[in-house]
């Protein structure tokens, strides 16, 4: 059953359809030339989604949405800089456009509806000429690689650390209640991100309590209330208001994963810390992170949390290694200052202080104030 599922996975299915599509295409012109023609399907493949995303790129900027983090590239991290508020990560094998984009002043969705538009009509030209240009085997692969892919893009869907351009087009303007208030709510959210970003926590906290006054009760305000908790390292407090909330609220699938994967990393540093009894909490934390990766959030973006869970069942290898690839993928610096702290106490625990205080200064570059980095310095100096 195992083999069955791997060869039913959505980007399995594609890629055959996809190469027995090229195949008739160029059986019914003639062509006889069907590698050039799989080549050109591969090129359409990997343009269309970095043209798609340029325009989004482009919408955003125009339009004052907040552009919080651009990856250029897959595999393992090359560099890392800061461009103004914007993070921008170079990988390995560069044929892949990523990026992470939100609110930052209203009229919110407005903003965002015209970054999807931009987004489309860039896709959609790059279909458009790609008509135009199908004359060979290799435009006749692109044509049928870029096609439907631009369809698919135009379908709406939202799932974890992903949104399509559909969705962005058809899916916002229709957005019910309280997520449209969701939404509005986020250049305030955003506030807090920045100011935590440059450790100011006074100015962070004032953004929360007024977010906190015009929007008591939405997951917007509850995140940002649980994130300064865990910014002044109140565990404990925090687990314990997810906990309420998720018990209280309606939430859909995709906050709930979110929320979920909040939950296990905080339930493992309450557990860390000896702010909660581990053999109550860790079973919650355990459950909480097989569920955020069963309601869809990636696996491998949550690397981090299961290396403090391994350090936490004294397996320092482990932690290490984990803890290495969820600082490499993390793209929130707050979270990979969190990575690295798990890193350095990973090394402590094999006994290789040198490689600790190796970690703890990439962590101290991105957050030294952060309440994990600070209690490993503590630790480590006294080491």
């Amino acid at each position: 059953m195992g083999t069955v599922r791997q060869w039913l996975r959505p980007w399995v299915v594609a890629a055959i359809g996809g190469l027995v599509a090229v195949g008739i295409v160029e059986g019914i012109a003639d062509g006889g030339r069907f590698p050039l023609a799989a080549l050109g399907a591969l090129a359409g493949v990997i343009v269309l989604p970095m043209i798609t995303q340029l325009g989004l790129l482009t919408g955003a900027a125009v339009f004052g949405l907040r552009i919080r983090h651009i990856v250029i590239g897959s595999l393992r991290g090359i560099a890392s800089w800061r461009v103004g508020r914007t993070t921008i990560t170079l990988r390995m094998l560069p044929l892949e456009l990523a990026s992470e984009i939100g609110p930052w002043r209203s009229p919110v969705i407005l903003r965002c509806w015209l970054a999807g538009l931009v987004s489309a009509l860039a896709g959609v030209a790059a279909v458009a000429v790609s008509w135009s240009l199908a004359d060979g085997p290799f435009g006749r692969g692109v044509l049928v690689a870029v096609t439907p892919l631009m369809l698919y893009k135009l379908w709406p869907r939202r799932a974890p650390l992903a949104t399509s351009t559909g969705w962005l087009l058809f899916g916002l303007p229709r957005m019910p209640e309280p997520r449209r208030t969701e939404f509005r709510a986020g250049p305030l959210a955003a506030c807090a991100h920045e100011a935590l970003l440059a450790g100011d926590v006074t100015r962070a906290q004032a953004a929360t309590d007024r977010l906190t006054a015009a929007h008591p009760g939405l997951n917007t305000t509850i995140n940002c209330q649980v994130t300064m908790l865990e910014a002044h390292g109140e565990y404990a407090q925090a687990v314990l208001k997810l906990v309420g909330h998720i018990a209280a609220a309606d939430i859909d699938q995709r906050e709930m994963s979110y929320t979920l994967a909040g939950l296990a990393g905080l339930g493992f540093s309450a557990a860390e810390a000896g702010q909660l009894p581990a053999a109550e909490v860790l079973p919650i934390a355990k459950k909480a992170l097989d569920d955020a990766i069963g309601l869809g959030y990636p696996a491998y973006q949550l690397s981090g949390t299961k290396a403090l869970l391994a350090l936490l069942e004294d397996d320092p290898d482990e932690a290490a290694r984990l803890a290495a690839i969820g600082a490499d993928h993390n793209t929130s610096p707050l979270s990979k200052a969190d990575d690295y702290a798990t890193l350095a106490r990973a090394h402590m625990a094999r006994h290789d202080n040198a490689a600790a205080r190796e970690a703890l200064a990439k962590a101290d570059e991105l957050a030294a104030w952060w309440p994990r980095v600070r209690g490993t310095r503590e630790r480590l100096s006294v080491a």
